[in-house]
């Protein structure tokens, strides 16, 4: 199969870089089309190796960001429940203003690494090069 065969893995990559935009509506919608296609199994060896890649990114970093979420409202709830009927004073009140802040940087390095992914992938299937998994930390 030819680089320029790769139209459906195109979709999905595109589908993919536009999530944290489009609030998970074009990933789910893409993460669906790459299970289609390779329930299908039409594609070659290469754009299977991108859908696979594609979907388990998705969903790790879809994971990543649910428990962040969770995590800065839980420490942010409590830290200001703490202050306001327990123990009032002024450093809380300060750390609990900064996490969602804290939380907010940690989320645009997670997108910007997403991002740096999915270009990288990108450059892989327009070589027509089967995915290969990032090396390192998965968020």
């Amino acid at each position: 199969m030819q680089a320029s065969d790769n139209k459906s893995v195109w979709f999905v990559y595109i589908a993919n870089l536009l999530t944290p935009f489009t609030c998970l509506i074009s990933g789910v919608i893409g993460i669906i089309y790459a299970g289609y296609r390779l329930d299908k199994n039409e594609d070659g060896e290469v754009a299977n190796s991108h859908y696979y890649g594609l979907i388990r990114s998705f969903f790790l970093f879809l994971t990543f960001f649910v428990v962040l979420i969770v995590t800065v409202a839980t420490t942010n709830g409590l830290i200001m429940g703490v202050n306001r009927y327990w123990y009032t004073h002024s450093w809380l009140t300060t750390v609990g203003g900064a996490i969602p802040y804290v939380g907010a940087l940690i989320a645009l390095f997670a997108i910007s690494l997403w991002f740096v992914r999915m270009v990288k992938g990108m450059q892989q299937l327009k070589n027509n090069i089967p995915h290969a998994p990032s090396k390192g930390p998965n968020l």
